[in-house]
């Protein structure tokens, strides 16, 4: 079974006399246990088919199906099997970091969660802030947090959108080593880049895009 299929994927917005076709016709399929890249210039439509994934837009025509589940007509069984890194901070600042993840296991019915937590918390250099409210956090501690909340759910289908847009190279390398850590494990691991190259191992893959909407790209090794 495919970690996610993508099927004529049409989304248009208007906006008074405007009207931007951000995604238009696009198919393609990842399958489990891949990193894949998504490559393509700012505005090329990434965040847009990320916002359907996640289930905040609508498209106009086609679907998606993460393990099977249309993200529309099975929004539950889709969100469960994906963990996403938005570009926005997206959570309650005036909550501990702790207390951030124990809410987010919580929706996912996870109770006892901590150790997972924990060993979180330590991957992503964030054990010495456990119990900081997240609004005095730095903006690369919050971007930290916000990697741990889309991975507390150990979902077996991981994107992240942009995932290392301001943030510092210790920051960098924890990520690279967390996402092929899930990778060995079996997940799928889904990412974006306006870059025009990028590698995730020393040497295993470097993408160019083309000039139009996002191409797509895997690792090699």
């Amino acid at each position: 079974m495919a970690a996610l299929t993508i099927t004529q994927l049409t989304k248009t917005f208007h906006r008074g006399k405007h009207t931007t076709h951000a995604l238009a016709d696009v198919s393609f399929t990842v399958e489990e246990g891949e990193i894949f890249g998504l490559l393509g210039p700012n505005g090329a439509g990434k965040s847009t088919l990320i916002g359907i994934l996640s289930g905040i837009v609508i498209p106009d025509t086609g679907r998606i199906t993460v393990l099977g589940h249309d993200v529309v007509t099975e929004p539950r069984l889709a969100k469960t099997a994906v963990g996403i890194v938005p570009q926005e901070i997206t959570f309650d600042p005036f909550f501990t970091v702790r207390e951030i993840l124990r809410q987010q296991s919580g929706y996912y019915g996870l109770r006892h969660n901590d150790a997972w937590i924990d060993e979180l918390l330590e991957k992503l250099g964030l054990a010495d802030k456990t119990d900081e409210m997240v609004s005095r956090l730095s903006g690369g501690m919050k971007r930290r947090v916000l990697i741990a909340q889309a991975l507390v759910h150990k979902p077996p289908v991981i994107v992240l959108d942009e995932p290392t847009a301001g943030v510092d190279v210790e920051l960098r390398h924890r990520l690279w080593e967390v996402m092929r850590d899930f990778n060995a494990k079996g997940h799928t691991i889904i990412l974006t880049t306006v870059g025009s190259r990028f590698s995730i191992t020393e040497n295993s893959w470097r993408s160019i895009p083309p000039r139009n909407f996002c191409s797509a790209s895997r690792a090699t090794g």
